[in-house]
């Protein structure tokens, strides 16, 4: 009997690769590795493709489907953010279909993806129109805003502006990294801010069906300047009113993006009116270390349902663990170099505190955000309840002396 294969689209500087190759290991999966060149795959034991450059994702989509054929291989995943496109276009081409899902596409491009949910009545931060010659005090702004790069991640290059000047300013830094990551210097977006607490759901979609697998509080307040997460916790503390609104929001979002199947990570705001706001949707899982605070039924990863999920395997009855769990993603504090992290023995020591990862080297040369997107490393926890873990990961990251000069 063939062994099942699958074509895993790996962008550079990844944290996700392990995980699904771990996953496809232990559900006896056969791995293709479709990388960029600049990206060093962590298990060489796999079948490496890396002579396509991922810069044009179409191109690059119809270059990997026939590679695919050829190998025999008819499915493929983006393990992270940077591969979603080139991923869809391959999956498109593989299908035969000749125009990729545009709710897919629209993941990558926050302007777009903006105007398909308010198409479909799901509300949405107004946006205003800036180019490079605008003379910004002849707009008329309310402020705040929220400035961003369309196609960014994990809050790099995102700010707060509250007036003219700190406008100036964060365009300033968005323009700076347009030219170090070769985003498009058009699509630069501002948009209104939206005040409330913020929440990530996790979702894997199965033949148009959403699946919300987990839905993520947020405890530190995300109000700018800057917009560094920190703690990851579920069950979330909502009552069963916020909660049934938020899947509601959840399933329309799902709905207007056309998604058929794979995994979908939302970040929402709940305004102080009550109203769920999406503020960003990605077509991937949970990014950097973070899947690990999750377990489902039988002690399954999220990286094996999804794997799942892409051989239309059935994942009714899925669960998660009843502990609730969450995650510290230690943030940087500092431009300079990692010098050393002590206090990690001791911040082992905190109860319901189960693991402590630094996934930066020393000497490392680090930012904060905007300027870039890394974390230093992540704290995870398991408790009977959910203030118990928040509490476990604050106890914990307050032993860490983080040294960077």
């Amino acid at each position: 009997m063939t062994k099942s294969q699958i074509l895993l689209v790996l962008p550079a500087n990844t944290y996700r690769a392990q995980r699904f190759l771990d996953a496809a290991r232990k559900l006896d999966v056969g791995v293709v590795i479709a990388t960029d060149s600049d990206f060093s795959p962590p298990d060489y034991s796999n079948s490496v493709i890396d002579s396509f450059s991922f810069c044009d994702p179409k191109l690059a989509g119809a270059n990997l489907a026939a590679e695919a054929k050829r190998r025999g291989i008819s499915r493929v995943l983006a393990v992270d953010e940077a591969g979603v496109e080139v991923a869809e276009w391959t999956r498109t081409a593989l299908e035969g279909r000749s125009v990729a899902n545009p709710g897919i596409l629209a993941t990558r491009n926050k302007a777009s993806l903006r105007k398909i949910l308010q198409k479909q009545g799901i509300a949405q931060p107004r946006q205003f129109q800036i180019s490079q010659s605008d003379d910004l005090f002849s707009k008329e702004i309310e402020f705040p805003v929220i400035v961003k790069p369309s196609k960014g991640s994990g809050s790099l290059g995102v700010t707060l502006a509250n007036d003219y000047q700190e406008l100036e300013f964060s365009l300033e830094i968005v323009n700076n990294l347009v030219v170090t990551t070769n985003i498009d210097r058009q699509q630069i977006i501002v948009e209104e801010f939206i005040p409330g607490d913020e929440y990530a759901v996790e979702v894997l979609v199965e033949d148009f069906n959403p699946m919300i697998l987990a839905v993520f509080e947020k405890p530190d307040p995300l109000d700018g300047p800057y917009f560094a997460e920190t703690i990851y916790i579920t069950p979330p503390r909502l009552d069963t009113e916020n909660l049934t609104n938020l899947e509601d929001t959840v399933l329309k979002c799902i709905v207007a993006l056309g998604v058929k199947e794979g995994p979908i990570h939302m970040e929402l705001r709940l305004t102080p009116s009550f109203t769920w706001v999406p503020i960003d949707i990605a077509a991937r899982s949970i990014g950097g270390n973070c899947s690990d605070a999750l377990q489902f039924t039988a002690a399954e990863s999220l990286e094996e349902l999804i794997l799942k999920n892409v051989f239309a395997h059935k994942l009714s009855g899925i669960t998660r663990e009843h502990q609730a769990s969450g995650v510290y993603m230690i943030p940087i504090t500092k431009a300079g170099t990692l010098k050393q992290v002590d206090g990690i023995d001791e911040a082992n020591k905190v109860r319901f505190v189960n693991k402590i990862e630094i996934t930066l080297a020393t000497g490392s040369k680090v930012l904060p955000l905007p300027y870039d997107n890394q974390y230093l490393g992540f704290i995870f926890a398991k408790a009977p309840t959910t203030t118990a873990v928040e509490k476990a990961l604050r106890e914990a990251y307050a032993q860490l002396d983080i040294k960077i000069e």
